[in-house]
């Protein structure tokens, strides 16, 4: 007869390094449900920093308070050399009021944070106060800053 011993429970047949395995396994899902746990509260409060003001869509004309227009030709005109400044490198709002760019052009431009495509019109109504900032393609300056402040 075979009396070869046969161990007690299966952890006694797990590798040598069997239980480091199971605790990297575990800090694995641990990060995991971490992460997880955090993408879920930045997108149930949308993602919210402090410091970009808050944004809605305006819908009537009536409520434009900035308005402004890059007519056709301009990207031509910035090719040939021509310095263009259709809006300030700087813009300072009240919460509540309301932007319009409206594209004419051939072409899309930058303004800031926002990109306006050919033909395109963008409005943006702000809802608090903050601060935008970024390249500008209708700015001699090459930049463009949109700071809004508490009504």
């Amino acid at each position: 007869m075979n009396s070869e011993r046969l161990p007690a429970d299966v952890g006694d047949m797990a590798a040598p390094h069997g239980g480091a395995s199971r605790r990297l396994i575990a800090a694995v899902v641990v990060i995991v449900l971490a992460v997880g746990g955090l993408v879920a509260v930045i997108v149930a409060t949308g993602g919210d920093d402090p410091q970009r003001p808050g944004v809605a869509a305006a819908v009537d004309d009536a409520d434009i308070d900035h308005d402004y227009l890059i007519p056709a030709g301009t990207g031509a005109r910035i090719d040939d050399g021509e310095v263009i400044d259709i809006l300030p490198a700087e813009l300072v709002m009240t919460v509540g009021e309301t932007i319009r760019i409206v594209n004419d052009d051939d072409r899309g431009h930058t303004v800031g944070v926002f990109y306006v495509g050919p033909g395109e019109e963008l409005r943006q109504t702000f809802t608090a106060p903050g601060e935008l900032s970024g390249e500008c393609s209708v700015h001699s300056s090459g930049q463009f800053v949109l700071r809004v402040v508490a009504a």
